[in-house]
């Protein structure tokens, strides 16, 4: 939890530094801007892949119950891990709408922290699951 809030801290402090000391000034026109509109469409799919992923998963135990459950529905008929590539195609819209080096450096991070938590988690589900689904990735649909 300690390196969760220190990475979030550090992310934060960067890309607002950036964004309001080092950055040229945006000007209006940058709402304009395909790099704003086309970021800012990619970060809110994120935003709301990842929210509606963490929505399936607190559902899928009733409260007082311990047993774990495969999740399906949503992206994870594709992914194990729907909510880190959310996550991930968050932070990738907000490179894009920022146009700036700190965003590309979050994005950077997310998924060098993401990733391999994927990947464990996807293992876990495969090991804890004999029926688990065998065409199912580990975070992003298709490919990994």
């Amino acid at each position: 939890m300690t390196f969760a809030i220190l990475f979030n801290t550090i992310n934060g402090y960067l890309n607002g530094r950036y964004l309001f000391y080092f950055a040229p000034i945006y000007q209006l026109s940058w709402l304009s801007d395909p790099r704003f509109i086309i970021g800012t469409i990619i970060f809110f799919t994120g935003f709301i892949t990842n929210i509606y992923s963490d929505g399936e998963l607190r559902q899928l135990r009733r409260p007082g119950e311990e047993a774990y459950r495969i999740p399906h529905g949503g992206l994870f008929r594709f992914v194990s891990n729907p909510n880190y590539f959310g996550e991930i195609i968050e932070w990738i819209g907000w490179a894009i709408a920022t146009w700036s080096l700190p965003g590309l450096a979050f994005v950077f991070f997310t998924i060098a922290n993401l990733m391999p938590r994927a990947y464990f988690n996807h293992r876990w589900y495969q090991k804890e699951f004999s029926d688990y689904p065998a065409e199912r990735k580990t975070l992003i649909p298709f490919i990994y």
